[in-house]
């Protein structure tokens, strides 16, 4: 057997080609460079990122950038990418697709050996080996190993070691080759080779699909380039399963909780699964408990779920009846006297909802702007406290818990923290066996409650506790699966209480006035056209018919008018969209605001793994929370001011209190001058620019504008094309959801049995 042999497969080249020569940049990969890897300066956690030092071909010693955390010192690099000059660490060259062979001098054998690249070689060994065999060291190892018996101190048990792990360990570096090629990074390939060890390979090659049921972050499509390159047939068994799982967990994402018979066959071929074949997929996966097929008469129409979101429903169903029949009746309070206490007086409306959620077990809370839900809250914890009752106060996201806990001067948690979520196990340590202590559990904005997250909770109260769901039904529902505040309410057999009189000062408000002119499918009224008596000119409509000119026009409003009216466009303004894309989507606006607004500091990139594409992080930059950091206590959706920025992270100021995000956690922060519409949920800014346009029609519903609109406190200003506002308005949203958690619960409330 030659050296060749010994050279790591080719296919992350022969896939890239087959994948388009681009880097995760966009840019082409230009450049090339080979040469011998000396050392790491830097290797991410995950495996999927390093900065390390290459003694180049006709270049000399380098910095490279890119995922190659798993290679060893003193291997041989062949690199494509491109050269580029970092602010902060200077030129350097970042690795867009790459070849590892093996070490190609004597002096890289030996810091490729010493490396632990063999078991039973350290470095006094390795010299020793590299010293004898010389360049024929590798292929002694892989052809002839009884000769290492040669070198003085290896006896038997060590050759055996040796073997072992180098047949082990090529193996091993045969897959990771193979599924880098697949766009599948190391640490993940690190897992898939833990979680099957020497049936890696073997696995990966005959059941790909295999992953993709068993793996997290292996979808079907990778699974599916696998299985294809391996030759297994379109109609094959384990494909049609494993489409079913891709497409039902797809549909999870997009806020189903099931998928019909005959959608989920429709979706099928689309990824070319005919029909019959995946008719009898389904009930193997249904005998195999990975989903659950309900009985239909109508084959069509029935339900196909993923066996734990089947579980969630028909627990959080089961749970909810409970509630609503263990809970504490009694005679109905006096609120009047709560009223006169805190010196606020309730409309017949909030005294019927503040008596119902003192007494029944269960209490959903609706209505929109204006119509006084906050004050409501204060009064039933006036209410509760003088009852001598304990409550705990939450809401689905930090912002929201805060804005609770500002109202109403009490502790209010975010729903992970009141359950007591632990990151590391991705378990909550609150529920059935170690339920919370109240006499009352308040959840405001139960609206962005999702499936899973509303079992949790309602399995987490014990018998006699009080569950009251505050919020406001017409809003976007959750980003998780489910449609639950809603799905109470339709279901018409749980105590609803609808506030529906809307303030006299709020009824003043353009903001107010335009939010229920848009739900009841109206067209809002511009500023300069309400003529109403005692009307604030608090909402504008500026109408533009093309993207380019809405974009401008939107940040001369940002940069000039709400100026002019006292607001500060980093502070107090939030530009709102529906998408992420396109010029009037959160990514070119907020490199737009960005350039406008805070264009002097000097800044770093939050991160160099993603080959260049991430915004600048500035001093003075709004930025965005996009996941739960529970070591920090920020999260998701929290908004803050960047007051410090270095080669070692951000200082950044979320609402008071100063939090540094360094290493892998910059890679949670965004720019927040522009955010979309679902980010903005259970926030409340004090000026709102909403961006609508025709470029935007598969995001618009009335929901999505009605929610954008209530998001502002003293100023909104919808700038876009006036058909996208018209087709968001007659168009409604929130019920495109499939979820049969209603109809559960009347039957079993009617029935009294199981649902």
């Amino acid at each position: 057997m030659s050296r060749g042999s010994h050279r790591q497969p080719g296919l992350p080249w022969q896939h890239g080609s087959r994948r388009g020569k681009t880097s995760s940049a966009g840019g082409t990969y230009s450049d090339s460079l080979e040469g011998e890897l000396l050392g790491f300066t830097y290797r991410a956690p995950d495996g999927a990122f390093a900065v390390a030092r290459l003694r180049a071909e006709g270049v000399g010693e380098t910095v490279v950038v890119g995922p190659i955390a798993h290679v060893q010192e003193g291997q041989h690099l062949a690199l494509h990418g491109r050269w580029v000059d970092h602010t902060s660490f200077g030129r350097q060259f970042k690795i867009g697709r790459f070849l590892v062979e093996d070490p190609r001098t004597l002096k890289g054998l030996r810091r490729y050996l010493s490396s632990g690249a063999v078991k039973g070689l350290g470095p006094t060994f390795a010299q020793r080996v590299v010293d004898h065999f010389g360049h024929d060291t590798l292929r002694v190892i892989e052809e002839e190993p009884e000769r290492l018996a040669e070198v003085a101190g290896i006896g038997p048990k060590r050759i055996e070691s040796i073997v072992a792990h180098w047949e082990r360990d090529r193996a091993h570096r045969e897959l990771h080759a193979m599924l880098r090629g697949y766009g599948i990074g190391q640490a993940l390939s690190a897992r898939i080779v833990e979680e099957y060890g020497s049936e890696a390979l073997n696995m990966v090659v005959r059941t790909p699909y295999r992953l993709a049921a068993e793996m997290r972050g292996v979808g079907f499509r990778t699974a599916d380039l696998i299985a294809r390159d391996q030759g297994i047939p379109l109609d094959d068994p384990a494909r049609a399963e494993a489409a079913a799982l891709h497409l039902l967990r797809e549909a999870e994402g997009q806020g189903h909780c099931f998928l019909p018979l005959g959608e989920l066959r429709t979706r099928a071929e689309n990824v070319e699964v005919p029909g019959p074949v995946l008719d009898s997929a389904v009930p193997r996966l249904h005998d195999m408990g990975q989903v659950f097929l309900e009985a239909a008469a109508d084959a069509a129409v029935a339900p196909v779920y993923l066996r734990r979101l089947a579980v969630a429903e028909r627990r959080l169903a089961t749970r909810l009846l409970a509630l609503l029949r263990h809970g504490p009746k009694g005679p109905a309070p006096v609120v009047t006297d709560t009223e006169q206490r805190v010196g606020i007086e309730l409309n017949e409306d909030q005294r019927r909802a503040l008596r119902t959620a003192l007494t029944e077990g269960l209490t959903v809370v609706t209505g929109g702007p204006g119509t006084g839900k906050t004050t409501l809250v204060k009064v039933l914890m006036a209410a509760a406290a003088q009852r001598g009752e304990t409550w705990l106060l939450a809401a689905p996201t930090g912002r929201a818990a805060r804005r609770l806990a500002e109202h109403t001067g009490a502790v209010a948690k975010t729903v992970h923290r009141l359950l007591e979520f632990h990151p590391a196990t991705g378990r909550f340590q609150r529920g059935p066996t170690s339920p919370l202590e109240a006499h009352g559990v308040l959840v405001d904005e139960a609206s962005m409650l999702d499936l899973k997250l509303a079992e949790q909770l309602v399995g987490a109260l014990k018998a006699g506790t009080r569950l009251v769901l505050v919020g406001d039904a017409d809003q976007l529902p959750s980003v998780g699966a489910g449609r639950v505040l809603a799905d109470l309410i339709s279901s018409g057999c749980l105590p609803v209480a609808t506030l529906q009189e809307v303030y006299r000062q709020a009824a003043d408000s353009g903001i107010v006035r335009n939010a229920h002119r848009i739900n009841r499918g109206e067209a809002p009224v511009s500023g300069e056209r309400e003529v109403d008596e005692g009307a604030r000119a608090d909402f504008y409509v500026v109408p533009r018919d093309h993207a380019r000119e809405a974009h401008d026009t939107l940040l001369q409003v940002i940069t000039r008018r709400l100026p002019a009216l006292g607001f500060d466009p980093i502070r107090d303004v939030q530009v709102l969209c529906p998408m992420h894309s396109g010029i009037l989507g959160t990514e070119a606006l907020n490199l737009a605001l960005q350039a406008r607004l805070n264009p002097q500091s000097e800044g770093r990139k939050p991160a160099d793994s993603d080959g260049g594409a991430a915004p600048r992080f500035r001093v003075g930059d709004r930025v965005l929370q996009v996941r739960n950091d529970y070591d920090r206590d920020i999260f998701n959706g929290d908004v803050g001011l960047v007051t410090a920025a270095g080669a070692g992270g951000l200082s950044v100021d979320f609402e008071g209190r100063e939090v540094s995000v360094t290493g892998e956690g910059m890679r949670d922060l965004v720019l927040a001058y522009a955010i979309s519409i679902h980010k903005s949920q259970g926030s409340e800014y004090p000026a709102v620019v909403v961006a609508l346009h025709r470029a935007h029609r598969i995001m618009l519903r009335r929901n999505l504008l009605y929610t954008a609109i209530t998001r502002a406190r003293r100023f909104c200003c919808v700038v876009g094309d006036p058909w996208a506002i018209e087709q968001a308005i007659r168009t409604p949203g929130g019920a495109d959801r499939w979820s049969r958690l209603s109809e559960r619960l009347l039957v079993a409330a009617g029935s009294g049995g199981p649902v």
